[in-house]
């Protein structure tokens, strides 16, 4: 059970950092506005994403 908490709170960071990332990388200059997205979407995923086990 705990393995799966790390695994869902893992990919709701990848998300988080993701979409910045990516942002940057197309527009070539990092934007606040796409780090507060990132924030956002990665809290929302771990918030009400899919709990573990997957159903």
């Amino acid at each position: 059970m705990r393995n799966g908490r790390i695994v869902h709170t893992g990919m709701a960071l990848a998300v988080a950092v993701a979409v910045p990332t990516v942002a940057a990388l197309v527009n070539g200059a990092l934007v606040l506005e796409f780090v507060v997205l990132g924030a956002v979407i990665g809290f929302a995923y771990w918030y009400w994403g899919p709990q573990w086990p997957p159903l």
